[in-house]
């Protein structure tokens, strides 16, 4: 069996059932409180009152497969109202950059209101999004992790950002770089939330989102400065000599 398939079938009881929805929410709180590396799977068995000290192994095969079990819990609702927005725009006939955005931002915004380990999922997900981007080169990239949706939702901003006609490593870069706002971004914002003993306007969550769409549209569009097309002209220049 590899690290990320699920229990056999043969395994599956209403106790291994609860079993496995407990470790889930108990490694959520951890990794999110303290960090993904900084948790080991035999205190996540003494945390979630295992006498088995291989609890999480024979549920999950490994953290790895742990954190897949986190992010499936998640993504499928995250991507079903993804795509029905993507299936709006379709249905229009065409991707505008702002409509794009809002199919990236919303999904994964509304689950700061998910009690049941949202703010949790989004802090963890911040620490695994350079590793584990969800727009970057996903057809090339071997990933350790899934992320269903990727490559539909990566299509749609793509064609959004066709107009702009930016370089393919300026396209790369502002990706990576939109999907670390949204991200830590939120991750960020759930913790002043929790800190805050007061009403603040600066920390209220819909201005925030939809500040976060206009930040990340702002990205996406913004035109190339002189310095960055002469840097992209150093690095072509020094491609050619290399195949030379």
């Amino acid at each position: 069996m590899t690290t990320f398939q699920a229990v056999k079938l043969d395994r599956v009881t209403p106790r291994s059932v609860a079993t496995r929805a407990k470790l889930i929410a108990v490694a959520e709180r951890l990794f999110a409180l303290r960090g993904i590396e900084a948790v080991s799977l035999n205190e996540i068995n003494r945390a979630g009152g295992q006498r088995n000290s291989n609890a999480c192994q024979y549920h999950f095969g490994s953290k790895e497969g742990l954190l897949q079990a986190i992010r499936d819990k998640h993504l499928l609702a995250i991507v079903a109202r993804r795509n029905e927005m993507i299936d709006r725009m379709e249905v229009a006939g065409r991707y505008d950059l702002r409509e794009a955005v809002r199919a990236f931002v919303y999904p994964v915004a509304e689950q700061l209101g998910d009690p049941d380990g949202g703010k949790e999922f989004i802090r963890i997900n911040a620490q695994l999004i350079v590793p584990h981007s969800l727009v970057v080169n996903q057809a090339e990239a071997t990933m350790p992790l899934r992320t269903p949706g990727t490559d539909r939702l990566a299509r749609v901003l793509r064609s959004a950002m066709s107009e702009f006609e930016l370089p393919e490593p300026i396209l790369q870069q502002r990706l990576l770089l939109a999907a670390m706002l949204l991200f830590h971004g939120l991750a960020d914002h759930s913790q002043m939330l929790e800190a805050a003993r007061q009403k603040d306007p600066a920390i209220d969550t819909e201005l925030f989102v939809h500040d976060l769409e206009d930040s990340i549209v702002a990205l996406l569009s913004a035109p190339l400065s002189a310095s960055t097309a002469a840097r992209l002209e150093q690095l072509k220049v020094q491609q050619l000599a290399e195949k030379n």
